[in-house]
């Protein structure tokens, strides 16, 4: 099995990305991280995931173990399996997806590549204890609440990406703040 891939990014296509390895360049799958972090030409020690199936051949990388670890949750999950797993570790990050399942937000959940309600219930019940340690403040802060949730819509509608937003709320102290206070105190942080 292969865990960690010292290389080189060649080149970004589609929803892959050729990396460089001595003298051989191989198509991998790429996290979100990867993507965002990540320029051609830049050498890194990639964490990763070779899925050998009947039909196909996968690499998989990802910036952290982190992602790597719920990227392995998220393919033994029925019905989902490593290519939807990499869709939505494309589409959100590592943390995000945690708090998601932490905070049991089925609508947030639902808005991912291949995830249905029914689905997003399935991935709360499977995987509700498996990220207790991964957990951030904003989890322990009742994420769930509504002044949070019309908090963070709001930072998003103004251009902030969530993981950015998830990053600084980690941060504050959000007991009793009302829904403006927590964008004020977000704006002076972003």
């Amino acid at each position: 099995m292969i865990r960690k891939i010292n290389a080189t990014i060649e080149d970004f296509e589609d929803e892959k990305v050729l990396i460089k390895i001595g003298v051989l360049t191989l198509e991998a799958y790429p996290s979100l991280n990867v993507i965002r972090y990540f320029k051609k030409g830049d050498q890194y020690e990639f964490f990763a995931s070779l899925e050998i199936s009947e039909w196909n051949t996968s690499l998989y990388i990802f910036k952290d173990k982190i992602e790597r670890d719920v990227f392995e949750s998220l393919k033994k999950v029925s019905k989902i399996g490593p290519r939807i797993a990499s869709k939505i570790l494309r589409k959100t990050d590592a943390e995000e997806f945690i708090q998601m399942i932490n905070s049991q937000d089925t609508a947030l959940l639902s808005s991912l590549p291949g995830i249905g309600k029914k689905t997003a219930e399935r991935l709360i019940s499977e995987l509700s204890n498996s990220f207790s340690a991964y957990s951030t403040g904003a989890d322990t802060q009742s994420y769930g609440n509504n002044n949070l949730k019309e908090a963070i819509e709001a930072l998003e509608t103004l251009g902030f990406q969530r993981y950015e937003i998830m990053k600084v709320i980690g941060q504050l102290d959000l007991e009793d703040l009302k829904t403006e206070e927590i964008i004020k105190e977000c704006l002076t942080r972003l």
